[in-house]
């Protein structure tokens, strides 16, 4: 039989005092908490540089790690008395490379060892702590039979840490994550192989998507609830697989919103986030908890709203634009609003025409019963414009920031719109700030939400997909 070396790490040394006070058969609790190790054993032969004590160290360097060559090697942590356990977090050396292959048992004494899970492989895609959901036991030592990689047989753990309840519990060492190595990260953190839901907070948003395939006669929307169980579309709303981005796809031609001639796969804010005892919107224009008023709005209809004022936030590149159809629509896709009840405090678009470099940024501001009023910022919004040299190219990531605060002038409160656009390097191109206080809004019954995504504003282009607007967005927010 081979003999097993004990390593204890003198640096949880102080652990063992509290974790001996916990008597045997007294280890059953609520709750779950980090648990302390008081050392670790290993059988077998093994790099001198790898030892055992490695896997509880708190570290996660690739050379502060267990290795060892063999199928069914094994690694045991002694928790100093009988813990409750119910997860195990292990870190795999390479662990974004390949996946590693074990199993889990526990004991009371050291000598008899019951099964908690099964043959199981590592994710594969990060060198970070991966929890595993184990039987509930009380016990004093943990094993973990390695298995090999799916490459070779050897062996190599960064970290174990139990999960679990009892007198040995401590506060949480870290998982790795800040300096953890992934497989499925894309830009910004985003990971690439989940929906969007996954890489977003979307809890307040819900989607209308251009087509309808349930057949109703109406443009179809996900609503909240749906949309953050993972819903996701390949045609028109998923998770970019290099970036880990959050794809909107519009079909130009596709089907439309009442009262639009466009098609849009677009977020519509949802402050209501799902609880639907509270209605989208009421018939008489008044405000619900789902929407959010401007300051300059009488006091009942704050009352009464989500919230006051807003800013929405975003990171984004457009990837494609429409090239045929009519001039005066092609290339113009909206990807940032304000709707009230009827009209809208902004559209924020982006166009570039079909021979240009670089495209143009623009917004309308539309006043209650007005025509629009229009803010260039990049570029011109013309048919005819020359190509703007300082315009952004597609796939050019860049930020928008559409803001509504109050501003108080002699005794009154004016809404005031504030837009810039933050290029990649920094630099920013910021719009005069715009006062709404004639635009009619300062009214008992609108209400306003934000809306993100890839709005068409070209109903005139070529069938099918070779002629479609697709935006990537890196980072949404709202603030109120």
């Amino acid at each position: 039989m081979t003999k097993r070396t004990a390593w204890t790490v003198l640096a949880l040394a102080a652990l063992a005092p509290a974790a001996a006070q916990a008597q045997s058969g007294d280890a059953m609790c609520d709750g779950m908490g980090q648990l302390g190790v008081v050392s670790v054993s290993a059988e077998g032969d093994y790099d001198k540089e790898y030892e055992p004590a490695r896997v509880i160290d708190h570290t996660f360097f690739p050379d502060s790690r267990w290795s060892a060559k063999g199928i069914g090697r094994e690694i045991v942590l002694d928790l100093g008395a009988p813990q409750l356990v119910k997860e195990l977090g292990i870190a795999f050396y390479k662990g974004h490379e390949r996946k590693s292959i074990f199993e889990i048992s526990a004991s009371r004494d050291g000598e008899t060892f019951q099964g908690l899970l099964g043959r199981t492989e590592s994710a594969g895609k990060t060198t970070v702590i991966q929890r595993f959901d184990v039987e509930d036991m009380e016990a004093r030592y943990i094993k973990v039979t390695a298995l090999g990689n799916e490459a070779s047989e050897w062996n190599s753990i960064l970290e174990i840490q139990p999960y679990g309840c009892g007198e040995g519990m401590i506060d949480p060492t870290g998982d790795g994550s800040d300096s953890g190595e992934y497989s499925n990260k894309g830009l910004y953190g985003l990971f690439t192989d989940v929906p969007p839901s996954e890489n977003f907070d979307l809890t307040g948003w819900k989607i209308t998507v251009p087509y309808d395939k349930n057949g109703d006669g109406k443009v179809d929307e996900i609503e909240e609830i749906a949309l953050n169980q993972g819903w996701q579309d390949p045609e028109v709303f998923y998770t970019d697989p290099v970036t880990g981005g959050m794809v909107f796809r519009t079909i130009p031609d596709g089907v439309t919103t009442s009262g639009s001639s466009y098609a849009r796969s677009e977020l519509r804010q949802m402050m209501r986030a799902g609880d639907t005892s509270i209605s989208t919107r009421n018939d008489d224009g008044t405000p619900t908890k789902n929407n959010w008023v401007f300051s300059s709005a009488p006091k009942e209809a704050q009352d009464m709203a989500g919230g006051v004022d807003g800013i929405l936030r975003a990171t984004l590149a457009v990837n494609q634009v429409t090239r045929s159809g009519e001039q005066g629509k092609a290339g113009r896709v909206i990807i940032g609003q304000i709707h009230a009840k009827d009209d809208e405090p902004i559209r924020l678009y982006y166009r570039k025409l079909p021979h240009h470099k670089f495209g143009s940024i623009y917004y309308a501001h539309e006043a209650v019963g007005q025509d629009d009023i229009w803010f260039e910022m990049i570029g011109s919004r013309k048919d005819s414009a020359e190509n703007p040299e300082d315009g952004i190219a597609l796939d050019e990531i860049f930020s928008y920031e559409i803001k509504v605060s109050d501003k108080e002038i002699d005794g009154t409160i004016h809404p005031m719109l504030d837009v810039r656009i933050i290029r990649d390097d920094g630099t920013e191109v910021v719009a005069p700030p715009y006062d709404m206080i004639d635009s009619g809004y300062n009214v008992a019954d609108d209400f306003m939400y934000f809306k993100a995504g890839a709005y068409s504003q070209n109903n005139i282009t070529l069938p099918g997909w070779r002629d479609a607007d697709q935006v990537t967005f890196y980072k949404l927010e709202t603030e109120h």
